[in-house]
């Protein structure tokens, strides 16, 4: 007669399952670790969604007011996007490079 997770001998009946219990006796406890360690509380104040309201329309406001565009400087003076195909042009020693100045390989 054989039943799962034992194993027959004629003098005694074994059950092998101790490592699965243990495994899963592990596996438990680090979930209850988990679970603990998600529902803690950080000690950070209870936020009035009216509070965080108001605080956004004064930074908004703030942005409004902020007469300084410098930082778009740079954007604007970045180098215009490239039209059209790349033609195939020659170094000073005379050889083929692409748009990047690399040597093209022939086509075979």
């Amino acid at each position: 007669m054989a039943v799962e997770g034992y194993a027959y001998y004629p003098e005694k009946l074994v059950f092998h399952g101790d490592d699965l219990q243990d495994q899963l006796e592990d596996m438990m406890e680090d979930a209850n670790e988990i679970q603990e360690a998600l529902s803690r509380s950080y000690g950070t104040p209870e936020l009035d969604e009216d509070d965080l309201e108001a605080e956004l329309d004064a930074l908004g406001d703030e942005l409004l007011a902020d007469e300084d565009s410098s930082y778009l400087d740079e954007a604007a003076a970045a180098p215009a996007i490239p039209e059209g195909v790349p033609t195939d042009t020659k170094n000073k020693d005379g050889v083929l490079v692409d748009e990047f100045g690399l040597p093209q390989i022939p086509a075979s």
